[in-house]
C-alpha cells in the first residue's frame, strides 16, 4: 500500500511542477499547433457530472477545458480542438474564433469563445461550443478554428479543406 501511495503522491508532485513550470513568466514557450478538430453536436447530458445529480448547481469541468460563446447554454455544436502540447502553454486571455459557412444564404457565421484561464497541466483538448445558434453539422460546408490572443493575435489556426 505505501508503494501506491508513494506513487500517487509522487505523481501529483510532477504534476504541480509541471503546472507551475509551464505558469512561469519568462520560461520559454513552445510554439502550440492544432492537430485535429473534430465537430459534435453535444446536448446538455453529455456534461452534466454526478455531482449535479446530488445538488451541486454548479457545472465541474474536471479535466476538461471548456470554452462556449454562451456560459448559460450547454446544448450546441463542439468543435473539439485537440492541441500538440498542454494548454497552460496558451496565454492568459487567449480567444477561440470559429468561422462556419452552412448555406450561401446565411453566408458566414463568426463566433468567439474565452478559454477560461484555470487550466490543467495535462489536458490538451479544448470543446469550444456554439450554443447561442444552432448550426446543423449536416449542412455544414466549411469551417475555420483560429486561436487568438487578447490583441487579436492569431496564434495558430486550422480550416477545413474546402475553406480558401
Amino acid at each position: 500500500m505505501s508503494i501506491v501511495r508513494a506513487f500517487i503522491l509522487s505523481m501529483c508532485l510532477l504534476l504541480v511542477a509541471t503546472d507551475i513550470y509551464c505558469n512561469t513568466p519568462g520560461v520559454k514557450k513552445h510554439k502550440v499547433m492544432i492537430q485535429r478538430v473534430s465537430i459534435y453536436q453535444l446536448g446538455d447530458d453529455s456534461f452534466k457530472t454526478i455531482g449535479e445529480y446530488f445538488g451541486n448547481k454548479r457545472e465541474h469541468p474536471y479535466f476538461r477545458c471548456i470554452a462556449r460563446d454562451n456560459e448559460n447554454i450547454r446544448t450546441g455544436t463542439y468543435f473539439v480542438v485537440g492541441l500538440n502540447k498542454s494548454i497552460t502553454l496558451l496565454p492568459k486571455e487567449t480567444f477561440v474564433r470559429i468561422y462556419a459557412i452552412t448555406s450561401l444564404r446565411d453566408g458566414v457565421l463568426s463566433f468567439k469563445c474565452r478559454i477560461p484561464d484555470d487550466r490543467h497541466a495535462f489536458v490538451s483538448e479544448i470543446y469550444c461550443g456554439i450554443t447561442s445558434t444552432p448550426i446543423d453539422i449536416e449542412n455544414l460546408k466549411s469551417w475555420k478554428v483560429e486561436f487568438i490572443d487578447k490583441n487579436d493575435k492569431i496564434l495558430c489556426s486550422q480550416q477545413s479543406y474546402m475553406w480558401q
